[in-house]
């Protein structure tokens, strides 16, 4: 039958009246209101604890996100249920717990703050040290009427403190009480085991009182006492649902291979650290990736505020950031076979898959049980399996795992048996989704040995003349080499699985089965004998080469390579032409060499004829030779021109043959 959730109204708690000192003192611990936790209607409360005031516990299903979910039968009407939830778990109790109520009414809350036992102090004149030592306390309150009685004495007055002196009959000092007495006498006292005090007045009794409970709740057992409260009169049945931290429960696989098939028994490792005795509970086991925010709701938080005078603080507060909590993978208990799992009923989800247990659980709070919750027949998929680039020389003998279920399988721990023989190894599962499959290695077969060899060639497919740029189509060329060294003993089928690579393809042998990461074969190797399988892998690719200012050596490499005629001939042509305006850039270089060495002579020449003059006999010769050097720095210059020439027109030819197509 279809249900209708409402949402009870917010009521704030009850405001704190103006109270007397007295009632200030008598206050031992601060207390904590939550309004309206979502009460909803009740369907079906199948197992309805008899009246009182704690929970009784009816399920719990532990997720692989570490959280437990507690569901609990109550009795709302009849006084306040009571809950002890450990501290740690707070937080995840205030984020979730959901209130099942008939009545649809309201409820509140309650149970001490994080800060209730300083806040208790803060309301009383004492410090919490001063409670745990007597002469501390009588320290603390000066001007307090007390009676002190020693043996059969006993004297009244006000408390003037304590102080250290001289012991009058020991070495050392003692501790020692005054008194003022009604008549204005002053006394002391030995603050001793046979001095008894008393607080002659209510309200310093009550402060006292008040301290004492304040330790007595924070001397706890780490556990927060909660009180909720239906604001609805007459007892009726309801439910409680909360959240809490639990370790995550793990799963240890049982495979029994045979020439049958594999057996696949999943056994479930679960600990209660509920803090809460199980008795006949109904026990769901949940596994998927769901998301598990840890939120700070008990924390005390205080919002920086601006001052009255001087600069601003800046308003900043920590933001409540949930933390996600992952799966850490937990080793698996050594547990013993089972010969069949207990009937589990299964359901699946968008998040997550469950497996409810049929028969009740019992397991008290603090102890592990494990059990086996799935029992499956799948298709023998026994491999003796190599991995290609891998670097081992022995293959591994792994099973072939696919979920045949519409339901997730959970992750965890395998250990293989062979049927007759014993223990074959052991593996890890991870988490498999409906039909997924997982190859899972658990021994290696040293009787086989594999070597592996590799080369590669390049095959040219193409060459094309286009705007000025050579392009080069190629095929590049892989050869691996499996040189498989068969068992002594007995023929083995090899299945190989070659790693596939972005942008390769696979061309021979030819049947491969392509996977999403690899291509895989099946070998087989007889025995004692060598066999190799050779797998050839291709990957294209375009060079773009530019021509025009492309160096002799390189042309003439691709010129060899060429296989049309047509396209030869114009790389010959312009290999041609590159030869020119090499030849003639070289020649343009030795002149402009030469005519350096003209101009230094001419500079000598020059420098001679100033310092010496027309008195030196050489001064016509220099002069005629400095006459004659223009005349063949003149040539070489004009020389020089004509090798620029013939390397522009040598270019113009070349940019010409580039563009022709």
């Amino acid at each position: 039958m279809p249900t209708t959730r409402t949402t009870a109204p917010c009521r704030p708690a009850p405001g704190h009246a103006r109270q007397t000192l007295a009632q200030n003192l008598a206050r031992a611990t601060g207390t904590v209101a939550l309004a309206a936790l979502a009460s909803l209607p009740a369907t079906a409360l199948p197992g309805l604890a008899a009246a009182g005031d704690a929970p009784q516990l009816r399920a719990v299903t532990l997720s692989t996100a570490g959280l437990a979910m507690i569901e609990a039968d109550v009795t709302l009407g009849a006084g306040p249920v009571r809950l002890s939830i450990p501290r740690r778990d707070i937080d995840d109790f205030l984020k979730s717990l959901w209130v099942i109520d008939p009545a649809q009414a309201p409820v509140h809350v309650r149970f001490d703050g994080p800060g209730a036992f300083d806040d208790s102090f803060a309301r009383l004149p004492l410090a919490p040290d001063d409670v745990t030592d007597r002469a501390r306390l009588l320290a603390a309150l000066p001007g307090a009427p007390i009676v002190v009685e020693r043996h059969a004495g006993s004297w009244e007055g006000r408390n003037m403190g304590v102080t250290e002196q001289p012991c009058p009959e020991a070495e050392g000092r003692c501790q020692m009480l005054s008194l003022q007495d009604a008549e204005g006498n002053l006394r002391q006292f030995r603050l001793d085991e046979a001095l008894s005090v008393r607080l002659a007045d209510s309200a310093d009794r009550a402060a006292l009182d008040a301290a004492l409970a304040a330790w007595r709740t924070a001397s706890g057992n780490g556990s927060v006492a909660v009180h909720l409260n239906s604001l609805a009169q007459g007892e009726r049945p309801g439910a409680l649902t909360w959240l809490q931290e639990a370790p995550l429960w793990r799963t240890a696989w049982r495979a029994v291979d045979s020439d049958e098939g594999v057996r696949l028994i999943g056994w479930a490792v679960v600990e209660n650290t509920t803090g809460i005795d199980w008795h006949d509970i109904r026990l769901t086991l949940a596994t998927g990736s769901v998301r598990a925010i840890r939120a700070r709701l008990y924390e005390r938080v205080s919002v920086p505020r601006e001052a009255a005078e001087g600069p601003a603080i800046e308003p900043a507060m920590e933001a409540m950031l949930g933390i996600r909590r992952e799966a850490a993978p937990m080793p698996a208990m050594p547990m013993a076979d089972a010969t069949a799992a207990v009937e589990t009923i299964a359901d699946d989800g968008e998040s997550f898959t469950r497996f409810t247990l049929a028969a009740p659980v019992t397991l008290a709070a603090g102890q592990m049980i494990t059990l086996p919750f799935l029992d499956e027949e799948l298709p023998d998929a026994r491999l003796t399996l190599h991995r290609g680039g891998s670097g081992e020389r022995h293959p591994e003998i792994a099973l072939r795992i696919e979920n045949p279920l519409p339901l997730r399988l959970p992750a965890g721990v395998l250990t293989l048996y062979e049927e007759g023989r014993g223990h074959a190894g052991d593996a890890m599962i991870p988490e498999l989704a409906p039909g997924a499959s997982e190859t899972i290695r658990f021994a290696r077969d040293t009787a086989m040995e594999i070597r592996e060899e590799s080369d590669s060639t390049e095959l040219l497919r193409e060459m094309r003349l286009v705007g000025g740029m050579l392009h080069v189509t190629e095929d590049l060329e892989r050869r691996l080499r499996y040189r498989i060294s068969g068992a002594p003993q007995a023929d083995r089928l090899l299945t190989i699985e070659h790693p596939r690579r972005s942008g390769w393809q696979v061309v021979a042998p030819e049947g491969a089965e392509e996977a999403l990461d690899v291509w895989r074969w099946q070998v087989m190797v007889p025995a004692g004998t060598q066999v190799t399988h050779e797998v050839r892998e291709r990957q294209p690719r375009l060079r773009r080469i530019a021509l025009m200012d492309i160096d002799l050596p390189t042309l003439a490499a691709w010129e060899s390579r060429a296989t049309d005629p047509g396209l030869r001939e114009k790389l010959a042509e312009l290999g041609a032409l590159r030869g020119e305006i090499t030849q003639a850039e070289r020649a343009m270089r030795r002149l402009q060499e030469e005519i350096g060495e003209r101009e230094r002579e001419q500079d000598r020449l020059v420098g001679l004829i100033v310092q010496l003059g027309e008195e030196s006999v050489a001064t016509p010769e220099r002069r005629a030779r400095v006459d004659a050097i223009d005349a063949e720095i003149a040539d070489m210059q004009e020389e020089r021109r004509a090798q620029a020439r013939q390397i522009e027109q040598a270019r113009a030819r070349i940019e010409a043959l580039l563009g022709e197509e």
